[in-house]
């Protein structure tokens, strides 16, 4: 019996720009800020988390191990986040020897059909590459998309607000989140725990009061923490405001009080800043646009995104 050969016509033509792995290095030095070896070292986790103790399909069922193309494929329109680590889990799996090229880069629109990443390599490293190489793409641009429409309709109403997102992240993905909405037009609220002091309820409760732990605060922090504090009705507002804390964040207020809020900041100091959070999400964004804060935070950039959909596709040369 004659084998039957699949040889497909490839509809695709590879784009025209190479990636390197100066640009993988230059890319975490200056948009994440951390060492490549430290982004490597998350990317081999992710892969043997995959791998397993190795792919059955691969090891059982390639007798030859053939030099193919791949094209990432978009599915349908959306903005790019995460490219160069794609690149990165395309070169790990292949010892570096698949060739990268991508004529886009993170926060440019893609439409359906578009070619987000491309390589030639061996059909083995590429299939290893996959999955992680494109749920992680998937994911980050999800955000970014999520945090662009939003960002987009508050501009519409208020260019003066800024939009924020919190520490609602994946553990160990929370860097690569916070980048994603930067790509997306937010600013990052604070990367972890020592990137400022802010006193939430319970913060509140175990010490007693707002004075109390306002009080410790600006005796025994550092002289460049700033210091923000959660309230969640006017009288707590009232109290912190007269301590003057940098940042004031007022949680789940309803409209009304929170325009009282900003009315009586104005005059009492209008340099300390008035954060809206709690519950946020495209359906009362109009409304909160409208009033004059200085913040809007939102957890929805990041958990209730919706991952993009691409595909890859393998055509031997």
């Amino acid at each position: 019996m004659e084998l039957t050969k699949v040889k497909p016509h490839c509809p695709y033509l590879m784009p025209k720009n190479e990636l390197l792995q100066i640009d993988f290095i230059d890319f975490c030095n200056s948009k994440l800020g951390v060492s490549p070896k430290r982004v490597s070292a998350d990317i081999t986790l992710w892969l043997d988390e995959d791998h397993g103790s190795g792919d059955s399909t691969l090891f059982a069922g390639f007798p030859k191990n053939p030099i193919v193309n791949f094209f990432v494929v978009a599915k349908h329109d959306f903005i790019l986040s995460g490219l160069h680590i794609m690149q990165e889990v395309f070169r790990q799996t292949s010892g570096g020897y698949t060739k990268i090229f991508s004529d886009f880069k993170d926060g440019m629109s893609l439409k359906k059909g578009d070619i987000v990443i491309a390589g030639i390599g061996s059909a083995s490293s590429i299939l290893l590459a996959e999955r992680v190489a494109l749920n992680f793409a998937a994911k980050m641009s999800g955000i970014t998309n999520k945090t662009q429409q939003i960002s987009a309709e508050i501009k519409k109403i208020n260019k003066d607000i800024t939009l924020l997102e919190t520490r609602k992240t994946t553990p160990g993905l929370r860097m690569y989140e916070k980048y994603a909405t930067r790509v997306g037009g937010a600013r990052n609220h604070r990367h972890a725990l020592d990137s400022g002091a802010m006193l939430k309820e319970n913060h509140i409760r175990s010490i007693g009061s707002i004075e109390d732990a306002l009080n410790n605060l600006n005796k025994n922090l550092p002289i460049l923490t700033k210091i923000e504090i959660e309230v969640s009705d006017l009288l707590e507002f009232r109290t912190a405001l007269h301590k003057r804390p940098d940042v004031i964040m007022l949680d789940n207020f309803p409209l009304n009080d929170a325009r009282t809020a900003i009315y009586e900041k104005n005059i009492f100091d209008k340099n300390i800043k008035i954060e809206l959070s709690g519950n946020l999400d495209e359906k009362n964004l109009l409304e909160i646009s409208s009033i004059e804060v200085d913040y809007l935070s939102m957890g929805a950039l990041i958990h209730k995104a919706i991952w993009v959909d691409m595909s890859l596709q393998i055509y031997r040369p």
